[in-house]
């Protein structure tokens, strides 16, 4: 087992003594959890460059259009199709709260690319679905958690087309949402698995 893609197994059967797992209504009865953290991650936004990733993404902010994309070890593989699949996001400490609700979308990464070579709004791989969608708030700051199953069963059928996840969103007149992506400590992204 990995110690860089953070993979943990847990079997749920009733009540929930980890205080970290969602909420029951997001678990289907009775199944194993897997949690991956990213092998590969960037951050892109339409207003400045960056040279590796920073602490925080802010999605929806004045700062413009912003851009996480994500890639986690494939070693769920073996466990087959998900019921269910969750990318989640930790909020970033001392953020303020939005203003408005920000739309987050979840889009399936069109080819290769490399975190490193990522670092103007232009170097971004394109998209292509299935995809998924969220309204996200900060009040109260809590942890979101997008559903991205169709994504990822889409991957478990077709590993050869598997680039990883992109997270987009537009800008906004507010502070927008900022999120923790793991650069510099912190929660990274993480993607949670619910096997049958």
């Amino acid at each position: 087992m990995s110690p860089r893609s953070c993979l943990i197994f847990w079997v749920f059967s009733g009540a929930l003594a980890d205080c970290s797992a969602p909420p029951p209504e997001v678990m289907p009865a009775a199944s194993e959890r897997t949690v991956l953290a990213p092998s590969s991650l960037a951050v892109l936004s339409s207003s400045r460059d960056y040279a590796g990733a920073p602490s925080a993404i802010t999605f929806g902010g004045v700062s413009g259009r912003s851009a996480l994309y994500l890639r986690f070890p494939a070693e769920w593989r073996a466990r087959g199709a998900p019921r269910r699949a969750f990318i989640a996001l930790e909020p970033q400490a001392d953020a303020p709260p939005s203003s408005e609700p920000v739309r987050i979308e979840a889009w399936r990464v069109l080819r290769d690319w490399r975190a490193d070579e990522l670092k103007r709004w232009s170097d971004k791989p394109e998209l292509a679905p299935p995809y998924a969608a969220t309204q996200a708030s900060s009040s109260p700051a809590s942890t979101l958690r997008l559903d991205v199953t169709e994504l990822v069963q889409f991957a478990a059928s077709n590993p050869e087309l598997d680039h990883g996840i992109a997270l987009i969103a537009t800008g906004g007149s507010g502070h927008g949402l900022s999120f923790a992506t793991g650069a510099n400590g912190g929660s990274p992204p993480t993607l949670e698995l619910y096997s049958r």
